[in-house]
């Protein structure tokens, strides 16, 4: 019984020990279950200090890091031109052209220019491209455009084309010859930078010097030759030369037909006088534009004739007892019209047209307006250029004095109306079927005057 007891007992305290074991060990276990879930709270005593792991290095890795690449900032010119002033090493004017907008980019690293080539008229040429363009795909549009003059107002009727007043400096718009500045409805639409003018040769085996009036014309017995017969149909710019400087007007200030009759009967009375004289063959109506008085003059068949200064530039080194002078006109004012290419600006953004403009300014300084336009073999439209071309020439300053004397040239969509009555009046006197003054007032009553 005692053994029995003894045993008893003995499994008691075995009991209440592993009772104890199991409490501890859950004691412990939920008190390393609030180790690994917080950090331990640090002793209100003790400061915390920070401390730093060394980077690990080897001799060849750099202990630097790179800096972060960089946004590009290149900003894009696009500009639609046409072959006869694209950068190019086929020609002169062409490699001048490519260094000229060289200097312009290294002068602006940001930028780059972005040459479109198109064609110069007809379907699919600029003015053409910007209209479908415009409506099909603006996105494709250019920021800046090199036009023909003649162009620049159906541009800037169609809205194709942005004022320019308040983005091109006074100080080039004031040494801009002023038929150089285009407008359209009081704003400044394009600004020409190369020009051709009309203006007469003569042979000095033939005459002494040339004649500066109609009466020197008549009384001097030198043929004279000039386009008579009206390239499609329209009347030529010798007929147009004649009759402005005489004091003519075209279009009044809404665009409509003016015309002086008793200054258009003046010049139509010339024309036959000189038919009647003999110094001027009836064979100028077959005559349509410059080209076509070319070859009779350099044949000696004419004692004078009138020529585009481009054909002049480009010839004279090889013309024989030939030399220059402006038209003869009714009192001996100095009068011609011009033709030539513009610059405009299409995009309407801020920022692109501020670029655009620095450009225009860039390519009309004198210096690169004077090179470009010598190497091209036509006429610089800044007057400063002039300065660099020299007087060791004399065909310099005689040009100059030409551009000074540019008549606005008639344009607008009545004008067209307007040439071909004019030309069919000039066409009637000549043939003897009118009067200077039938022939006038058939011209007046046409346009509804």
């Amino acid at each position: 019984m005692a053994k029995h007891e003894n045993s008893m007992i003995v499994t008691s305290y075995r009991v209440i020990a592993v009772v104890c074991l199991i409490s501890f060990l859950i004691t412990v276990g939920l008190a390393g279950c609030d180790l690994l879930s917080q950090p331990p709270a640090p002793s209100q005593t003790e400061t915390p200090v920070a401390t730093t792991v060394p980077r690990q290095t080897s001799p060849s890795t750099p202990t630097y890091l790179p800096p972060a690449p960089t946004v590009s900032s290149t900003i894009g010119l696009t500009i639609w031109t046409t072959e006869a002033f694209f950068p190019t090493q086929d020609t002169a004017s062409g490699q001048l052209l490519a260094e000229q907008w060289q200097a312009f980019e290294e002068a602006h690293p940001n930028v780059k220019l972005q040459y479109i080539l198109k064609k110069p008229y007809g379907k699919g040429g600029i003015l053409n491209f910007l209209k479908t363009a415009s409506v099909a795909a603006p996105t494709v549009l250019p920021d800046l455009v090199i036009l023909d003059t003649l162009e620049l107002k159906e541009a800037a009727q169609a809205e194709l084309i942005q004022p320019l007043d308040d983005l091109i400096s006074s100080e080039v718009l004031q040494d801009l010859f002023p038929f150089a500045r285009h407008s359209f409805e009081g704003q400044l639409v394009g600004l020409q930078f190369e020009a051709d003018v009309e203006h007469l040769i003569y042979n000095t085996n033939k005459i002494e010097g040339p004649p500066t009036t109609w009466r020197d014309v008549l009384s001097g017995g030198a043929t004279y030759i000039f386009p008579a017969g009206g390239k499609g149909e329209l009347v030529n710019d010798a007929f147009m030369i004649q009759y402005l400087a005489a004091g003519g007007q075209v279009l009044d200030k809404s665009g409509k037909p003016a015309l002086d009759k008793d200054v258009l009967v003046e010049v139509l009375q010339f024309y036959k006088d000189c038919l009647e004289a003999g110094v001027v063959p009836a064979s100028v109506l077959e005559f349509e534009d410059l080209e076509d008085c070319w070859g009779v003059y350099v044949s000696a068949q004419a004692a004078m004739s009138n020529v585009s200064s481009a054909k002049y530039l480009a010839n004279r080194s090889v013309l024989k007892n030939t030399s220059f002078a402006a038209i003869p006109t009714r009192d001996g004012n100095v009068a011609t019209l011009s033709k030539g290419w513009a610059l405009a600006i299409v995009t309407d953004d801020p920022g692109q047209q501020a670029i655009a403009a620095q450009f225009i300014k860039w390519l009309l300084t004198p210096q690169n307006n004077a090179k470009w336009n010598l190497a091209a073999g036509l006429l610089p439209t800044r007057k400063a250029a002039f300065e660099y071309l020299g007087i060791a020439d004399p065909y310099f300053p005689f040009a100059r004095q030409q551009l000074e004397n540019v008549y606005p040239r008639p344009m607008g969509p009545a004008y067209e109306k307007i040439s071909r009555a004019l030309q069919r009046a000039v066409q009637d006197v000549l043939k003897g079927e009118a009067s200077p003054q039938e022939a006038a007032e058939a011209v007046t009553a046409a346009l509804g005057q």
